[in-house]
């Protein structure tokens, strides 16, 4: 008796056998030229990377600091690193670094705007804990974040690198989160791979927190945001998984 995996593909290959005889070919199957690109994209020269760091899609290119300033304005301050962006594309030109750069921006802008209203919603039942009302510490921190999960770093060796577990820490602490012990439960291993990135309920192999290292010339080439001080606060780690491309 055949395994039924194998007894079914062969069944199936029969039936289409019999159902596909006398049937004229030119009819069903169809030249596809047509649908072959006839262009390259200008930044085919570019090494590829992945957009977020560690997803296994590699849908971005390198690119050097220098050139990317100018086609940012949200991220301009905070992409200081040879970064993780998208590469032109002939059959989607709007799409670009700028784009992308506006609508972190956008998005950004809408849920400040809803946090503050939540924290500002005080009554007798609620009374909400104040994260970012008054604190420009976290709202810079959010903006960053946004940065950098979405800009990633590129290594010397063109690959985009997770975000840092300093800057973890160091959200958490300029956000005046509660700290347990000798680091904020949030920045651990166990806690990212089971709650996600700022325990957003988000999991796969994109929420990855890596300590940051140095190499020989004292640069910073292990993960992404590691100089500064600020990150995204816990109740806006949805914001992660939007357009992660």
């Amino acid at each position: 008796v055949k395994p039924w995996p194998l007894a079914l593909a062969v069944c199936l290959s029969s039936t289409k056998a019999n159902v596909l005889e006398g049937w004229n070919m030119e009819s069903i199957y169809r030249d596809i030229d047509m649908y072959i690109p006839s262009m390259n994209s200008s930044d085919v020269e570019y090494p590829k990377c992945e957009v977020p760091a560690g997803s296994g899609e590699f849908t971005g290119i390198c690119m050097k600091q220098h050139r990317l300033k100018s086609m940012m304005t949200f991220c301009r301050d905070t992409v200081d690193y040879d970064a993780c962006v998208p590469p032109h594309q002939p059959l989607f030109p709007q799409w670009n670094v700028t784009t992308k750069d506006a609508l972190l921006r956008r998005l950004y802008k809408e849920q400040v705007e809803f946090r503050i209203s939540v924290e500002m919603n005080i009554t007798v039942d609620n009374a909400p804990v104040i994260r970012f009302t008054q604190n420009s510490p976290c709202l810079e921190a959010f903006r960053k974040v946004l940065c950098w999960f979405n800009f990633p770093r590129c290594s010397t060796s063109n690959v985009s690198m997770p975000l840092c577990r300093t800057a973890c820490s160091n959200y958490y602490q300029s956000c005046k989160y509660e700290k347990i012990g000798a680091q904020y439960d949030a920045c651990n291993d166990e806690v990212v791979k089971t709650k996600g990135l700022f325990e957003s309920g988000l999991t796969g192999s994109t929420d990855v927190l890596l300590d940051q290292c140095f190499l020989e010339d004292g640069t910073g080439d292990c993960c992404t945001g590691g100089s500064t001080l600020q990150l995204l606060s816990a109740m806006l780690g949805i914001v992660l998984a939007v357009h992660r491309w």
